[in-house]
Order: structure tokens, then sequence, then C-alpha cells
């Protein structure tokens, strides 16, 4: 089990929760969204990281408190990722449920992320809802590189999420099309699959055309009325139900 994305920090019992996460062996991505996620999932790595098992996190700024971004939580979020060396950025990009999408403030905030995971050799977790090809477009803004993919294997994130000269984006509940799969490659993208990923036609669709080492599967779980018990019980069957889902499109 490796859920490429998931929200420790908001589910109820975190320390108990992962504590038993890692008992089962279910491997996992902590993301955190804003600066008290951030705390509180460096909090469990420093609990819970070993040499054999290290802990995996991302740190960003969500789409949803665009409008809250301001230079102190941009050099906040700057200096927890220099703390921890081997996490990702993110999550970070664009929502059309949330001020800022039509301004261009959302823009402006993932921007800088995108500029601070190539200045930092990062990969990145995006998030979108709504124009894919305008994540697309911001990237190639930032000096995202084409062509990272030649020659170079995707490594085993289960492991440890790699530092490397070209930081790849990660599209996160990905929901696009055939088309923008086609022009997103090219950069080293990586597609992490939800359960909502294969509701989408045009998705669903599209998955198939994403080369096998470049998928991973994701709950995105942030919420819960579970005791942690039953919450892993319920995160074991998400995750299997978009590897089931994943094979049968591909069939």
């Amino acid at each position: 089990m490796f859920d490429f994305h998931i929200h420790l920090a908001r589910l109820p019992h975190p320390k108990q929760l992962t504590q038993l996460l890692c008992n089962k062996n279910y491997d996992f991505i902590a993301i955190a969204c804003e600066p008290w996620e951030w705390e509180e999932v460096a909090q469990l790595k420093k609990e819970f990281s070993t040499e054999i098992k290290p802990f995996k996190a991302a740190y960003g700024i969500h789409p949803m408190i665009a409008m809250q971004a301001n230079d102190e939580m941009f050099a906040k979020l700057q200096k927890q990722l220099q703390e921890d060396e081997h996490a990702m950025v993110g999550e970070a990009g664009i929502d059309k449920r949330y001020p800022g999408y039509d301004n261009g403030t959302q823009d402006k905030i993932f921007l800088k992320q995108a500029k601070l995971a190539l200045e930092l050799k990062r990969d990145l977790q995006i998030h979108c809802v709504g124009d894919y090809m305008r994540v697309l477009n911001l990237l190639i803004d930032a000096g995202f590189p084409q062509d990272i993919s030649q020659g170079h294997e995707v490594g085993d994130l289960h492991v440890l999420p790699r530092i490397q000269e070209a930081p790849r984006p990660i599209f996160h509940r990905f929901g696009g099309d055939a088309n923008f799969v086609k022009k997103a490659l090219p950069y080293g993208s990586l597609f992490s699959l939800h359960e909502d990923s294969f509701r989408k036609k045009t998705t669903a669709a599209a998955i198939p055309h994403i080369p096998q080492e470049r998928v991973f599967f994701e709950t995105d779980a942030d919420e819960s009325f579970l005791e942690p018990e039953k919450l892993v019980e319920a995160l074991e069957n998400r995750l299997e139900s978009v590897r089931c889902a994943y094979a049968k499109c591909r069939e």
C-alpha cells in the first residue's frame, strides 16, 4: 500500500492513526496545505520517521488560502522545506471554487511555489480544479524544463521522494484529458489517481495513455468520523478500489 496523497494532520487522532498505518506497512506521503498543517506534519515526522522507513511529506500553500498568503508565510514555507531536505512542495495549484482564481492571485501564489520547487529541486504536488492547461502554462513560465524523462527512471518513490536536477510536476487527484496528458508528459509529469479520476469520462479515457511507471494511487483523505482502527481499514479499501479501477481501465 502506497498512498501518494493523504492529509494525516486533518484526520482524527493523527498520532494514533500514523502509528497504526506504520504497523500495517501502509506507506504514504503526508500532505500539508497551510501553516498549522505544516507544523503538525513536521511533528509527526519527528516522531515516526526512521532510517529504515523515512516519513515522506509535502508542504505547500493550497489555493483555498491563496488570498491569505504573504511574504511571511512564504518565508516560513521555505524554512520548513529547507529543514526537511526530502520533502516535496505542495500541494499548490489553482481552484475555481476559491477566491483568487479569476483575478490571478492563485496563479501568482502557485507560480512562486513552482519556482521554489525548481530552486530547491523538489517534486511539486499540484492541485487543479479548473483549467489544466493554465497550470501547465504556469509551470512553463516558472521554468520547468521539457524532456527530463529522457534517459531517466522515475525512481523508487516508495522508498523516498528523490532530490534531482529537474523536479517533476505531480498532478494530484488527476482530472485532465488525453490532450493534456500528451502535453504534460514531456515535463516528466507524474499522475496521482483518485476514485474521482475514473468518474469523469474524458479522464478515464486519458488514463491508459499515461505510462504505467508514471501512475500512482491516492485516497486524498482529509476528514473522517471513524476511529483510527476503522479508518485504517477504510483507507486500505479505498486505495484498493483505486487500484482495481486502474486495472479495469487498462483492460
